[in-house]
């Protein structure tokens, strides 16, 4: 078992078995005085690697403080690590190793966007795709379809100014333009994990929908996130 030290981004197994390590003076993610299992060895043993995993280790922890699906997006990282380990179980190739690791770096750097979906038992189908600029402001597209028409859209063209939602606590967030406003409600479990979130829009909001069709609605975790290595 590889020994990671806190918010590293091995601490994912670590939190699953019941492990601890030791703060490590290297720049690694884990103390290589302990290293044991031979990807532990082999990155270890290379400075640019040792470089490697604490840079990984530093984006996975900053994007996790910011994206609401931490559920999934842990589980992804948690693959990935897994994956690594089993092709190293025995020896490791340092070539194949920094390789992994510098896709899974430019994967982690340009990771900010996720998906909420509200599905009903008809073919319409809501999503909120979010893309997160900050702790604290979103961009987010608002759309409803049924059987591939557009419903409701928000921004309502590609042309149209993005929508950018302002957190003002862990459970709020709005947005607003003259008399359309939505107000997110987040609702997140005890590790901060967004488990739903519930959108309602006023009445100068129906320009952007057509009919009875609206932008109020509970939205779920829809991502199906995979591991950089897969």
């Amino acid at each position: 078992m590889i020994r990671i030290a806190s918010f590293g981004l091995f601490a994912l197994l670590f939190a699953v078995f019941g492990l601890h390590a030791a703060a490590a003076p290297q720049s690694a993610s884990f103390d290589c005085t302990k290293a044991s299992h031979p990807l532990e060895k082999t990155i270890c043993a290379s400075p640019k690697l040792r470089a490697l995993d604490g840079e990984v280790a530093a984006l996975y922890k900053a994007k996790l403080a910011i994206l609401f699906d931490k559920a999934s997006f842990k589980g992804q990282q948690r693959d990935w690590q897994q994956i690594l380990r089993t092709r190293c179980a025995k020896t490791c190739d340092p070539a194949s190793v920094e390789q992994d690791y510098t896709v899974q770096r430019d994967s982690l750097k340009s990771f900010e966007g996720e998906l909420y979906e509200a599905s009903y038992k008809t073919a319409d189908v809501a999503q909120i795709s979010i893309t997160h600029l900050d702790a604290k402001q979103f961009d987010f597209v608002l759309t409803r379809d049924l059987e591939a028409k557009n419903l409701c859209k928000l921004p309502a063209n590609d042309g149209e100014a993005g929508a950018i939602a302002t957190l003002a606590s862990p459970a709020k967030a709005s947005w607003s333009a003259g008399s359309c406003k939505i107000d997110f409600t987040l609702t997140r479990d005890a590790t901060g994990h967004v488990t739903r979130i519930d959108t309602t829009a006023s009445a100068g909001c129906k320009r952007y929908c057509k009919g009875n069709y609206g932008l109020s609605d509970v939205f779920l975790p829809a991502n199906t996130w995979v591991a950089s290595n897969q």
